[in-house]
């Protein structure tokens, strides 16, 4: 039915976003964990999403397994859960005496927690997404950083998956930049768990195969609309929308990109590699085999 299409393309994501933050404050308030919170909201918005990309797919062709499962899988496991999990846990240890010895010499912490826990989150994002739009852009724009972020630009189809392929060593970086100024600071753990349920439930949507339009809600989110064009074959395409999580940083610094006159193509990838490695090891050993997969391809060109 039409309606149903319509309902999806306008609805589905701002329904499951806000009504996951609502749900993630609400069990915060009864003493759920941070990693029971994250991972409900995470796999229920990944089934709602099998779904919804069955339904009402923004392209067919993409929901054609590309034997790709099992490998974005291996870095959902990898890259999406131990590592957050665990360098999450690292950072907290690392900082907290700088942290304390800030909070000492300032006469307490710095971290506005007298605001509305969601007022905090804006302002957690805003600063932590400030550095992690400059070390995404650095990834585009550095070619020893590009060899650990193109695993991200090598599926030639974009699904709900998808918002888990990253190299460890980029998802490590990106970890490093959007928490630490947070944790120094000196925000609650409650920030950094409404934090996580942004980057899961939206990170989901980002990548996922569905019609759907925002409308202004672009000029916010870093949405599945702005995404695609990121994920081009062409550069002066795809080296826009850095912002993972909003995009306020591209709309300063001139990289927002969203024309009104066209769609994204259906062909993406990397341009340069047609045969980039399939398999997780293969992409995980990527960056340090760089001039091997070079030289494959001037053979094979």
């Amino acid at each position: 039915m039409p309606w149903i299409r319509t309902f999806i393309t306008y609805c589905a994501f701002p329904l499951n976003f806000f009504g996951a933050q609502a749900l993630a404050l609400w069990w915060m308030g009864l003493g759920w964990s941070q990693g029971n919170i994250i991972a409900i909201l995470s796999v229920g918005t990944a089934v709602l999403l099998i779904g919804l990309e069955r339904i009402h797919p923004f392209y067919p062709e993409w929901n054609q397994s590309r034997q790709d499962i099992g490998t974005d899988s291996l870095h959902l496991v990898i890259s999406q859960i131990l590592l957050p999990k665990y360098g999450e846990m690292a950072l907290h240890l690392l900082w907290i005496g700088v942290a304390a010895w800030l909070t000492e010499k300032m006469g307490g912490t710095l971290w506005p927690s007298h605001w509305h826990l969601y007022a905090q989150l804006g302002l957690a994002l805003v600063l932590g997404q400030f550095f992690e739009y400059w070390a995404h852009r650095g990834m585009h724009e550095v070619p020893l950083l590009w060899r650990l972020h193109a695993t991200h630009h090598s599926p030639g189809r974009l699904y709900w998956l998808n918002a888990a392929r990253f190299h460890p060593l980029d998802t490590s970086i990106s970890l490093i930049v959007s928490l630490t100024p947070i944790i120094l600071l000196g925000a609650s753990a409650d920030v950094v768990t409404l934090m996580g349920v942004w980057v899961a439930v939206h990170g989901l949507y980002q990548h996922c195969n569905v019609h759907l339009r925002l409308g202004p809600l672009n000029y916010i989110f870093s949405m599945a609309e702005l995404h695609r064009w990121h994920h081009s074959l062409k550069l002066e395409e795809a080296n826009s929308n850095y912002g993972n999580n909003i995009i306020l940083w591209d709309l300063v610094f001139g990289t927002f990109y969203l024309p009104k006159d066209k769609q994204p193509s259906s062909d993406i990838g990397l341009s340069e590699f047609e045969n980039f490695p399939k398999g997780y090891l293969g992409q995980l050993m990527s960056p340090f085999r760089w001039s091997r997969l070079q030289r494959r391809k001037e053979k094979e060109g």
